[in-house]
Parts: structure tokens; sequence; C-alpha cells
């Protein structure tokens, strides 16, 4: 869920960027956002330290994203992991070496111009369950205490 509270503690990010989890289980369990719920470009939000912001200079925020969610780029920051057991975290300087093939560019805006709208569609989908959730529990306690009658004549 969302929440807001002011205050500038804890990572900064917005729009576009990936929310990758560093505490061990989050991360073996997949943990990653997709960050796209700020009202506009220029808005950042901040949020815990246990969490990496990922963002490219280069890179689509797509491409960002799904490469956070391979196998791969998790095996590597799994095996960065130190601390004690149950509270190990991901060592930030793991993504320093971890290798990729940069595509050329219009290649990257082809594969945008395909995945985003299905990110933007996850996004409004995720809207209307809100929005039916919230919908849900304003009705059911009516319907149940009788406030609000279905039956027609």
């Amino acid at each position: 869920d969302i929440e807001s509270r002011r205050g500038n503690s804890g990572a900064k990010f917005q729009n576009g960027d990936t929310l990758f989890a560093r505490i061990t289980p989050c991360l073996e369990n997949g943990k990653t956002g997709f960050v796209q719920f700020l009202p506009d470009a220029q808005a950042f939000a901040c949020g815990s330290t246990e969490f990496i912001v990922l963002r490219s200079r280069t890179l689509t925020p797509e491409f960002v994203y799904l490469l956070a969610r391979s196998d791969e780029f998790r095996g590597n920051a799994i095996k960065s992991m130190s601390g004690a057991s149950g509270r190990q975290r991901v060592q930030e300087r793991c993504f320093d070496d971890f290798k990729i093939v940069h595509p050329p560019r219009n290649l990257l805006d082809d594969f945008s111009a395909i995945v985003a709208p299905s990110f933007r569609l996850i996004e409004t989908q995720h809207l209307q369950t809100q929005n039916l959730r919230q919908t849900r529990d304003l009705l059911l306690p009516r319907l149940l205490s009788g406030q609000v009658n279905l039956e027609t004549n």
C-alpha cells in the first residue's frame, strides 16, 4: 500500500524507477516494484532503506524492471548478501561488475513501445481493483446489516 508521510529519509525514487528488495527473504521471494503511482514526472518519494532504487540513464525503465526480475540479476545480488543470518542484505557494489549487452537505442525504443502499454494496463487494473475493494468494504457491512436491500418486486 501507498502511505503519505512528511520527511525525506530513506531511498528517493520517482516514476519509472525499479525498487529492488535488498534484504532476505524479500529478495529471494522476488519482491520488486515498478514505480508509476506518483502524480507527475517531477514528483519524487522517499521510502525504506530496505530496497535499492534502480534507474538507468541509457536503458528504458521497463527494461530495467524486467532485468531486475531476471534470475541472473537476482542471483548476482543474492550471492553478494552479507550480515547476520536472517537479516542479510545485498551489497550495492555487486551491480558494479554485472555485465549486460546494451541494446541499440532503436531496439530499446521498439521494446518500450511494445511493453509500456502493458505496464500502464497493470496500473489501470490495480486502480480499478482498489476501487472495487473500497466499494465492497463500504457496501458489504450495509448488506449484511440489512441497511441495503437488493430485493426487487
